[in-house]
């Protein structure tokens, strides 16, 4: 017996030695430029989930993963992991603010809202918290003894000292919530967990356009969802003013500053509100193409969305960067890998996500129907806008790679990388905890751990201009250089 379990052991020793020494080559130029190419084509018509156009890509995806010789995730016949979202369009929305005996109506020009999955109408409380941050950790926390269950709260848009960037406070800040979108998901995640019935957040506009000329009227979901959320008003800076005068506004942020914060309950006012709804149906689908490993019980995902905006109001949203380049370079990796004909240590997964620009919709829709109780996932890489710069990165070589404040082995893992390459990135190595910017936040959720690569915003971010032509192909190449043997090297361990 004692022989058997040293035999095993040795094997096991082998088996690790010997995958280490494997070979799996970086994707070349070609292996990308052409996919990427053609996904940001106008013929694809801005792969657009619920259009022609995201139909017409997954079709696309489906073929190379067959040309690859993937196995189909789901069954024998092919690729797809179909689904149905929601779309939820706002029919009729009101707001009115009751100060004492006074009653003042919002006009449809103060306010924007974002709905919950249903038709709602409430009455209740407002309590200013400040920025709408509870983050007791960094010494800053807006919810600190305040009861907010079941109260509307209202908060300002940005971060302490979010307005003079030559401050300490501000760099703070700054480094914890980049994004400002991802940073409005925080306050809206934060004010659900402490038990508030709607989220106010006061814009810097004065008016906003008739509801029914603007997009943010449409809110998506997954069929039946059952994800806890509540509404999101955005309200104009003159609506504001109805509630509390600006002095009362200048005087917090004067307090943020130094990092003390006021919130307190308005007193003899509530807020009525109620939200009409349309609801309508659509098919979407992943697309899903694997390749079989040893250990058949635990994957690695590979993972890029492939949707964009698709077709607004004639204008193609190409999204060559945004996402063509991501899923473009996890299809070469999986060319690559299949040419190798080498049989991982465990599954990997090569997945192409849709209804990421819906709210993350096809990796949540993955993850909800994963069975846990017979498959692990090792891991989670995610590529999200892997081909362009931001503005200040003047050189082109800023690479960020999130990872999970735990997970102090990746960063190692992608810093080794970076090193071998002749003109190494200058990496922003972050934590993702507490953020949702992109597909990664799925797998977070779920306790999973990620890696996940983003090359910076630019100004044709979400417009008709993030187009081929625009894309830096070394930078996408240095990137699958780096995700690639960081996957080598992950699985030169043993798997767990």
């Amino acid at each position: 017996m004692r022989l058997r379990i040293l035999f095993l052991s040795a094997f096991f020793c082998c088996s690790s030695v010997l995958f280490s020494q494997t070979v799996i080559h970086n994707p070349s130029k070609s292996d990308f430029s052409g996919t990427l190419s053609f996904l940001a084509s106008d013929w694809m018509e801005g792969r657009g989930s619920t259009q022609k156009g995201g139909f017409m890509a997954s079709e696309y995806i489906a073929s190379l993963m067959s040309l690859y010789q993937l196995k189909p995730y789901n069954s024998q016949t092919d690729y797809y992991q179909d689904f149905k979202i929601q779309e939820h369009t706002v029919q009729k929305s009101s707001f009115k603010i009751k100060k004492g005996k006074e009653t003042i109506s919002l006009s449809e020009t103060d306010f924007r809202v974002t709905p919950i999955t249903k038709s709602i109408q409430n009455e209740t409380s407002i309590l200013f918290a400040g920025y709408g941050l509870s983050i007791p950790n960094e010494g800053y926390d807006d919810y600190k003894n305040q009861n907010v269950k079941n109260k509307i709260v209202i908060v300002l848009k940005g971060f302490p000292s979010h307005r003079d960037t030559t401050t300490t406070t501000f760099q703070k800040f700054k480094k914890l919530f980049p994004e400002e979108n991802n940073l409005e998901e925080i306050k809206l995640q934060t004010a659900i967990k402490n038990g508030a019935a709607a989220l106010m957040i006061i814009d810097s506009k004065e008016t906003f356009k008739p509801s029914k000329h603007s997009e943010d009227a449409v809110f998506h979901s997954l069929e039946n969802s059952e994800t806890a959320t509540i509404p999101v008003f955005k309200i104009s800076k003159s609506a504001a003013e109805k509630l509390f005068p600006q002095t009362y506004i200048t005087t917090f942020e004067k307090k943020a500053q130094k990092l003390q914060t006021s919130s307190a309950l308005l007193k003899n006012s509530t807020i009525n509100f109620s939200i009409e709804l349309q609801t309508e149906t659509f098919p979407v689908r992943n697309v899903l193409g694997m390749i079989t490993g040893k250990d058949t019980t635990k994957t690695i995902i590979v993972g890029a969305h492939y949707d964009h905006l698709g077709i607004i109001k004639d204008s193609i949203y190409n999204g060559a960067d945004d996402n063509a380049s991501g899923t473009s370079g996890m299809l070469a990796l999986a060319k690559k890998w299949s040419e190798s004909k080498t049989k991982p240590p465990c599954n990997i997964l090569f997945a192409s996500w849709t209804a990421e620009e819906m709210g993350l919709l096809g990796s949540e829709y993955f993850v909800r129907n994963f069975d846990f109780s017979r498959q692990k996932i090792l891991l989670a890489i995610n590529m999200d806008m892997i081909s362009r710069s931001a503005p200040e990165d003047k050189t082109h070589r800023i690479l960020s790679i999130g990872t999970e404040k735990e997970n102090d082995n990746l960063r190692k893992i992608a810093t080794e990388c970076n090193a071998q390459l002749k003109n190494p990135f200058s990496l922003d190595l972050w934590e993702t905890n507490g953020h949702s910017g992109s597909d990664y936040a799925s797998f977070t959720a779920k306790g999973i751990p990620i890696m996940t690569f983003f090359s910076g915003f630019h100004d044709d971010y979400h417009t008709p201009n993030d187009k081929a032509s625009k894309v830096d192909l070394d930078k996408i190449h240095d990137v699958l250089f780096i995700v690639n043997n960081s996957l080598l090297k992950f699985l030169e361990k043993p798997l767990n």
